[in-house]
């Protein structure tokens, strides 16, 4: 569907007939091929009205009935929008309006957002220059009894507070795994979806739900670790036996939070995990000892114990890779970003940036590890591959609907890849992997491509430049 972009003005109703809601241009009208009756469905977010209009040859903007324009919640910034026309519907469609769900304001020197509030500022600005709104807004904010939501868009270089419509795509960036499964935010929610929002990255992941998931699959034995869940102190004794190299994560957990390593040797047990001052290190000389401290730091939590993996160092500290795998405008996955992480110490457990991990391109990372040249292009291929092999088989076996994954990847010093674990919520923050670079990101970009792609909307393919023909002479020889 072609999409065409035009100045919205509102007409005082006194301006026009009584039976006028619409006055469109007449080159506006062509473009669009809307011919026959002069009524349509009027689309703004999920608000419609059937309308009536006349064509103008003389305008050069849609002009369009003040009331008509509160009561769509159009705002009264002068603005230029995208429309498209549906022919057989008889729908003439502005946008589209995207919504961006978050908890709640978190103001900060960053912004009203706080760290992730330059995210939401592309995503508006990206959503702009294409025609359509994009807004951000809370669980608190959304009136279902009128349909309407109130939000803050940026325009003029400030953030303004306005009363939309329900979005077509509402992206749900809620940072909070115990705010989002409260029943309140599940209502609200499920409200969205059942008046027709298209509701992604349906919520925070589950560990071990995941796995048992993706086990169910015969292609993901070659690259998952083997993982059980805890069950007590003989679920452990036995992973240890068959793998005297362990990790424990808690199943909710995020950001590298909790997480805990664990060697066994003939002198005992070495136990080591993240705090706010570094990696601690301890070590007990009987399974017993060891057990009773693990009781009191996973505290009742769901926590899986993983095989460990021998996995390559960057500069000392272990590496894996951040895979940002997302949905393009063809509704296709895709990668937007592989960036390897470095773990700031020799004694650190996780890579993540969160906990003072190093970012790296895949080729450097590949290249410190000692791989040579042929051996890192080809693994490059195969993380690659891996990423968007993970990201479908994710889907097949997960309900929900969800259009970016943060894919973290792990390459053994064979040069193996490994599943190490799959994100719905990856970090939007100025720290974040898929932040790296200057300029709009490129994962707001493809996430702008996916809500016009779901919404109808398909921007003009690039021109292409005409490239001359040129004719061989060939030169006679005397």
């Amino acid at each position: 569907m072609t999409q065409h972009h035009m100045r919205i003005q509102r007409i005082a109703d006194s301006s026009l007939p009584t039976a006028v809601d619409l006055l469109l241009p007449a080159a506006f009208v062509k473009k669009h091929g809307i011919s026959g009756t002069h009524t349509l469905e009027f689309v703004y977010g999920l608000q419609t009205a059937i309308v009536d209009f006349e064509i103008t040859a003389t305008a050069s903007t849609v002009r369009i009935r003040e009331s008509l324009a509160r009561r769509l919640h159009l705002l009264e910034e002068n603005m230029t929008y995208g429309f498209h026309f549906h022919p057989n519907t008889r729908k003439l469609v502005i946008g589209p309006l995207v919504g961006a769900l978050i908890y709640r304001m978190a103001p900060t020197e960053d912004g009203p957002f706080g760290g992730i509030t330059d995210f939401c500022r592309e995503m508006v600005q990206t959503c702009r220059k294409r025609g359509g709104l994009g807004f951000i807004f809370t669980l608190e904010q959304v009136a279902q009894e009128n349909n309407t939501v109130d939000g803050w868009t940026y325009h003029n270089n400030q953030w303004i507070k306005r009363r939309f419509p329900l979005p077509q795509c509402v992206y749900n960036r809620i940072g909070s795994r115990r705010i989002e499964e409260r029943e309140e935010t599940q209502e609200k929610i499920s409200v969205l979806k059942e008046k027709g929002a298209l509701f992604f990255n349906e919520q925070f992941l589950d560990k071990w739900y995941i796995h048992q998931r993706m086990s169910l699959l015969p292609e993901t034995a070659s690259f998952s670790p083997c993982t059980e869940l805890y069950m007590g102190a003989a679920s452990l004794t036995s992973m240890l036996q068959r793998y005297p190299y362990l990790y424990l994560k808690p199943s909710n957990g995020s950001l590298g939070r909790g997480i805990i390593r664990l060697i066994r040797s003939e002198k005992g047990y070495l136990c080591q995990y993240s705090s706010l001052n570094g990696t601690v290190t301890r070590r007990y000389p009987t399974f017993g000892m060891l057990h009773q401290m693990l009781r009191s730091r996973m505290k009742n939590q769901p926590y899986l114990m993983q095989q460990g993996l021998h996995l390559i160092k960057s500069r000392g500290g272990i590496a894996d890779f951040r895979a940002l795998v997302q949905k393009n405008k063809h509704g296709r996955w895709s990668i937007t970003s592989i960036v390897g992480r470095s773990a700031p110490t020799r004694s650190s457990i996780v890579s993540n940036v969160a906990h003072g991990g190093t970012m790296l391109t895949l080729g450097a990372a590949l290249t410190a590890a000692g791989f040579p040249p042929m051996a890192c292009k080809s693994i490059a291929a195969s993380v690659r591959q891996h990423a968007l092999l993970i990201a479908q088989l994710f889907e097949q076996c997960t309900e929900g609907h969800y259009a970016e994954l943060g894919i973290d990847l792990g390459v053994d010093k064979q040069g193996k890849v490994w599943l190490l674990e799959i994100n719905s919520k990856p970090s939007k923050t100025n720290n974040s992997v898929a932040s790296a670079g200057k300029g709009t990101r490129r994962s707001v970009i493809r996430l702008i491509d996916y809500c016009f792609y779901r919404s109808g909307f398909i921007s003009p393919a690039p021109k292409k430049t005409p490239q001359t023909k040129r004719r061989t002479r060939r030169k006679s020889s005397s």
